[in-house]
């Protein structure tokens, strides 16, 4: 009777130590999110200084505070890197969109997260650059950034972002019950006025996936213009910026298309000077524009 006893009471303690067990190995098993990476044009992906692959960008990463860092490609000298803190929440997707550019001014983008909270409804946590930005949902009434929304109807939205002397940015997203969407968005800085970019994100959850687009304006002929003219070639960035003065540190004007085509006003070592609108002149690089005689 005493061996049966002793070996229940054996059985037992075995039971539970197989229990401490595996509670200390999942409880040591690292927590992980999904990072998801992509820019304008393609660059390489850097987190707290470890160089992790390039954009277009995505795989698993242990749950934590990191420092993300987009370098551009050293054949493109005009353009800047870009670097900003970013938190990494298991079981769901933290999403990093830029569209690198000359100077922190005028490069655009969004960076958007979920974290989870005890409502069963949705939040929408927006801060912007530059602060103090119009933010409207959806058709609803406009706020100022930084603000909470609280009690947001899960499903697709839209979020406007404007400032007076900034392109307004358009942010499609998909809100889930028990989670608080967490989102910085950068507008860039306009030269010409009143204009919009546009990115789409869809957020799901658990583990969210996105899918994104973008919109630049520009403007060209669709005949060919009067001789001697120029055809916008193909860039890195999908746009040529026009520039106020024929020199890469000048006040961008506008952007225009690959295939756009200008007449030449005046010419300057490497640039040409064309109207790309009405009454409105300025220099592109002749690096990306070839001359029709």
């Amino acid at each position: 009777m005493k061996r049966k006893v002793i070996f229940l009471a054996i059985l037992v303690l075995l039971f539970f130590f197989a229990i401490l067990l595996v509670k200390y190995v999942i409880g040591r098993t690292p927590k992980q999110g999904v990072l998801k990476v992509q820019s304008v044009p393609q660059a390489s992906v850097f987190l707290d200084n470890k160089h992790i692959g390039r954009t277009p960008y995505e795989d698993k990463v242990e749950e934590g505070q990191y420092t993300i860092k987009i370098v551009p490609d050293e054949s493109i000298q005009s353009l800047a890197a870009w670097q900003a803190n970013i938190r990494i929440s298991p079981n769901t997707l933290t999403y990093v969109n830029r569209d690198l550019s000359d100077s922190e001014l005028t490069s655009a983008g969004d960076v958007l997260w979920l974290e989870k909270i005890s409502s069963k409804q949705s939040e929408i946590s927006v801060t912007t650059i530059p602060d103090g930005s119009s933010l409207l949902l959806d058709t609803g009434g406009k706020s100022v950034t930084p603000i909470l929304l609280q009690n947001i109807t899960p499903g697709d939205h839209t979020l406007t972002v404007s400032s007076p002397g900034f392109l307004t940015r358009t942010l499609k997203i998909r809100t889930t019950g028990g989670y608080k969407l967490i989102a910085t968005l950068q507008l860039a800085l306009s030269a010409t006025g009143p204009s919009e970019a546009t990115s789409s994100s869809q957020v799901v959850s658990p583990t969210p996936t996105l899918s994104q687009g973008k919109q630049a304006s520009g403007s060209g002929s669709v005949k060919d213009p009067l001789r001697p003219y120029i055809v916008v070639k193909e860039t890195p960035t999908g746009y040529l910026r026009v520039r106020m003065e024929p020199t890469t540190s000048a006040t961008e004007a506008a952007r225009v298309k690959p295939g756009d085509k200008f007449s030449i006003l005046s010419s300057k070592t490497g640039w040409y000077q064309i109207t790309f609108e009405e009454g409105k002149k300025g220099w592109v690089s002749g690096q990306y524009a070839e001359k029709v005689e």
